[in-house]
């Protein structure tokens, strides 16, 4: 008597699947017998692996994260999944260069830019004379001018409405705003 098709395809299944474990059985000893190992293979069990699988990405940890500028309060605040990460103090741009409200999103990240001067366009490279410091976020444009966060190399101005329009921040403060941050995080600036 003949067996049926099901039972037929489990059982090719089973024998299939037993191949394949004999198979990669022998090859792990071909392997190690041919290498001659320090220390032996540790095997690794699912439940070491749960902690690794439970750890968010980078990627999904600047996911939730955004930015909220407050220039009446002249501070910068970092949040990450709608909880305040950090603050820091700002300065922010001068009568005549007012620094923009709106929401806008980061689009542009650099290190070490290059700065040029909006009135006589003369280019600064990176260096303690750099009035950008050593990280820039765009995040807007007005006319042809583009602004953005960035370090500064004149820190004892910040708290003060300084700036041709972006916002500065400590060279040690916009550093770590700068590892949190991606092209596309939101920026909410407020009056």
């Amino acid at each position: 008597m003949d067996a049926p098709a099901p039972l037929k395809r489990c059982l090719m299944v089973l024998c299939y699947g037993a191949a394949g474990l004999l198979a990669a059985a022998t090859w792990q000893d071909q392997v190690n017998s041919r290498w001659r190992f320090e220390a032996p293979f540790e095997r690794t069990r699912l439940t070491r692996l749960v902690p690794l699988i439970t750890q968010a990405p980078e990627t999904l940890i600047t996911a939730n994260t955004r930015v909220v500028i407050s220039l009446s309060r002249r501070r910068l605040t970092l949040y990450q999944n709608d909880v305040v990460r950090d603050e820091f103090p700002v300065a922010i741009g001068q009568d005549d260069w007012e620094t923009p409200t709106g929401e806008f999103a980061v689009r542009d990240m650099r290190t070490d830019p290059v700065w040029q001067h909006p009135i006589t366009k003369e280019a600064i490279g990176p260096g303690p004379s750099n009035p950008l410091g050593s990280r820039w976020i765009g995040f807007a444009l007005q006319g042809q001018y583009h602004i953005g966060i960035h370090g500064t190399n004149q820190e004892t101005l910040i708290g003060e409405a300084v700036s041709h329009g972006c916002v500065r921040m400590l060279e040690a403060d916009i550093h770590t705003l700068y590892s949190h941050l991606k092209i596309g995080t939101p920026v909410k600036v407020v009056p």
